[in-house]
């Protein structure tokens, strides 16, 4: 028994202090393959909040969590609100062109990597990570709400109530204002 308790405090204390939040959001890079042309910056988009879903093509939630992106980057995205899709599986590239017309998302979807996409939401690598994860990024940059695919907030029932009343909080925040981060519910 003794011989698991060093191993498991250290999983803990990983798991703990993964993803903290909120911090500013670190510069990505990627250029969509649906959704936009050329290379794009997260820093480009400072001043609008953001929606980045990192997800895989085939996975049934994330396909979910598209659509309600979807229909909430229609509603609000003259609201400064922009979704970025970062698809990490392997051979994604191809399969992205479906997603989107499966999802009915016209926003940019790009291939990304899942070390790079591990390392943005400080997620370790001794962690398991299921998709999809979603970051919402604030006007200013910052990295505010990180719901992850095993979140309650993620329930399929609740999810788009949930996505809702973050992204209608950061919309009602002014650029450069301190903002306090949403409150959890």
């Amino acid at each position: 028994m003794r011989s698991l308790r060093a191993p498991l405090l250290a999983l803990l204390l990983a798991a703990a202090a993964a993803g903290q939040i909120p911090r500013p959001a670190p510069e990505i890079e990627f250029a969509p393959v649906t959704g936009g042309s050329g290379a794009m910056k997260l820093s480009q988009l400072r001043g609008k909040v953001v929606a980045l879903e990192f997800l895989l093509t085939t996975c049934p939630g994330c396909k979910h969590s598209g659509r309600i992106l979807a229909k909430l980057h229609r509603e609000y995205g003259p609201q400064g609100f922009q979704v970025i899709g970062l698809a990490v599986d392997s051979g994604s590239a191809l399969r992205i062109p479906v997603f989107a017309a499966e999802t009915g998302a016209l926003f940019p979807i790009a291939v990304y990597n899942n070390a790079a996409a591990r390392n943005f939401l400080q997620v370790p690598m001794m962690l398991r990570m299921a998709y999809p994860q979603l970051a919402f990024i604030d006007r200013n940059g910052t990295l505010r709400v990180h719901f992850r695919a095993e979140d309650p907030r993620m329930n399929a029932a609740a999810e788009e109530d949930n996505v809702r009343k973050v992204v209608e909080q950061l919309l009602a925040e002014r650029q450069g204002a301190k903002n306090a981060p949403p409150r959890k519910k």
